[in-house]
C-alpha cells in the first residue's frame, strides 16, 4: 500500500488476539494528514479522556497537515490523530474520511485470524494498487447470515477495512462498520429495473416517504475529474444515475466512465442526456466547436438527438437508458416532452437541488463547502440532486456530502430505487 505503515500499539489493539506487525509507537514518526474542505474540530484530552480544550476551524479546500500519533482515547470511540502543523497543531482530530492519513494507516495483523460477520445482503470487496488507489472490486451477495476469516486490518484513506482470507471475498479488503468492529458493511442502496415507459412525466423530486436521496451526474463538457468522481462513488458504495451525452460518451474519458457503469450495475444506472447537449426548445447551446445545435428542433431532430446518444450508451454500458432522460439546461416544453416520448423517453428528470458545480470559483461558482452546505441543507425525502461528472469542486464536495447525508439518515441511491 501507499507509503510506510503507521503503527501505534494500544490496549484495544490487543483484544481478541490482534497483534501489530510492528513495534510500539515512535512519537517522532511524522505522517501527512489530509483535511477535506469544511469544518474540523480538534480536541485536547486529559489522561482519563475528558475534553479539556477544543478548537474548530473551517478549510475552503483540501488542506495538508501532519501527525505524529494515532491512538484510541479513553472513553471515546474511534481513532484520533495528533496534529503537529497548521491551525490545529497540538490538538487531536477524529480519524475519518474527511481527516485522515493518505494511503494506509494502522496496518495490523490478526494472530490467529479473526472472524468477520456478514449479515444477509450485498457486498463489495476492494483491491488497491501500490499507491493506495482502487484497482478492482468483487461484488456478491449473502443469502443468510454467515462469517468469514480475516488476517489483517487497516485504515485506508480514513476508512476501516479488513483483508479477507476466506470465503467469497478472499484476497479483497472489506469495509467494516467501525474502526475496531468486525462486521462487514453491506450495500444499502440498489439499482432495480427501470419502470415501463408508461405515460410521459417530468420529475423534479420523487414522491416518497422513504429517507432516500438520488445523486445524479450529468456527463458532458468538462471531464477532468470524472474518473476520480466515479471511483469515489464506488469506494463510498453510493448508487447513482449517470446522464451522459453521446458526444462526451465517445471521448476517451467518457468511454472509461461508461466502462465503470458497465462494471458496476449494482451501483450505477444510465439515462440519456441527448447527443450534443443542445437546447431543444430554443436551439443553440452545446459545444460551440462540435455540436450542431443551430436552427430549430422538430420531432425528428429531437428523436435523433436521443437515439444517436442511446446507441453509444447501450454499447458502452450494456444498459438501455430508456425511458430516462434529462433535457439539457432543463429546457423543456410540451412539444419536447411529446417528441421524446415518441422515441421511448417518457421519464424526463429535472432536479430539486442544483449543486451549480459546473461553474468555477473564478467565475463566481461555489466552493466545495458551499456545494456541500446547499445539498446537505436542502435535501429531503425523494430529492434529485444535480451534479456534473466534470464539476469543478464536486469531488471535494462529495467527501462532505456523503457522510453528512448518511448521518441525517438518508440512503444515497439511484432514481429507480
Amino acid at each position: 500500500m501507499r507509503s510506510t505503515m503507521f503503527r501505534v500499539l494500544t490496549a484495544a489493539a490487543l483484544a481478541g488476539g490482534l497483534l501489530l506487525t510492528g513495534a510500539a509507537p515512535v512519537e517522532g514518526a511524522t505522517r501527512d494528514v489530509r483535511l477535506e474542505a469544511g469544518p474540523h474540530t480538534g480536541y485536547r484530552f486529559s489522561t482519563s479522556g475528558a475534553v479539556v480544550a477544543r478548537r474548530s476551524i473551517t478549510v475552503s479546500g483540501p488542506t495538508a497537515s501532519t501527525t505524529d500519533r494515532r491512538r484510541v482515547v479513553p472513553n471515546h470511540s474511534g481513532i484520533y490523530l495528533r496534529i503537529t502543523s497548521g491551525s490545529l497543531r497540538g490538538y487531536e482530530v477524529l480519524e475519518s474520511s474527511v481527516a485522515y492519513v493518505p494511503g494506509t494507516a494502522g496496518d495490523t495483523a490478526y494472530r490467529p485470524s479473526a472472524t468477520v460477520r456478514f449479515a444477509a445482503g450485498r457486498y463489495l470487496g476492494y483491491r488497491f494498487d501500490g499507491d493506495g488507489d482502487l484497482a478492482s472490486t468483487r461484488y456478491g451477495s449473502v443469502a443468510a447470515a454467515t462469517t468469514a476469516k480475516t488476517t489483517r486490518r487497516a485504515v485506508i484513506d480514513g476508512r476501516p477495512y479488513v483483508l479477507m482470507s476466506s470465503g467469497s471475498w478472499a484476497g479483497t479488503w472489506m469495509p467494516v462498520t467501525a474502526p475496531r468492529g468486525l462486521t462487514a458493511q453491506r450495500l444499502t442502496c440498489s439499482v432495480p429495473a427501470k419502470p415501463a415507459a408508461g405515460s410521459s412525466v417530468v420529475l423534479r423530486r420523487i414522491a416518497t416517504d422513504e429517507s432516500k436521496v438520488a445523486l445524479t451526474f450529468d456527463l458532458g463538457g468538462r471531464l477532468t475529474p470524472a474518473l476520480d468522481i466515479m471511483e469515489r462513488l464506488v469506494i463510498d458504495r453510493v448508487c447513482a444515475t449517470i446522464f451522459p451525452t453521446g458526444d462526451a460518451a465517445g471521448t476517451t474519458t467518457g468511454k472509461a466512465v461508461l466502462a465503470m457503469v458497465k462494471a458496476h450495475p449494482e451501483l450505477f444506472e444510465v439515462g440519456n442526456h441527448t447527443m450534443y447537449h443542445c437546447d431543444l426548445v430554443r436551439g443553440g447551446g452545446g459545444s460551440p466547436t462540435t455540436a450542431p445545435c443551430t436552427g430549430s428542433f422538430d420531432v425528428n431532430r429531437i428523436r435523433r438527438e436521443l437515439t444517436d446518444a442511446e446507441a453509444i450508451l447501450r454499447a458502452g454500458t450494456g444498459q438501455s437508458p430508456q425511458p430516462y432522460w434529462r433535457p439539457p439546461y432543463g429546457s423543456i416544453n410540451d412539444a419536447v416532452v411529446g417528441a421524446a416520448a415518441a422515441a421511448g423517453y417518457t421519464k424526463a428528470f429535472l432536479w430539486d437541488v442544483d449543486s451549480l458545480d459546473w461553474k468555477p470559483i473564478s467565475d463566481g461558482g461555489p466552493t466545495a463547502e458551499q456545494i456541500a452546505a446547499k445539498v446537505i441543507g436542502n435535501a429531503v425525502n425523494g430529492s434529485n440532486v444535480l451534479f456534473h461528472i466534470g464539476g469543478y469542486e464536486t469531488l471535494d464536495a462529495l467527501h462532505l456530502i456523503v457522510p453528512a447525508l448518511r448521518d441525517r439518515g438518508f440512503r444515497l441511491t439511484s432514481l429507480s430505487d
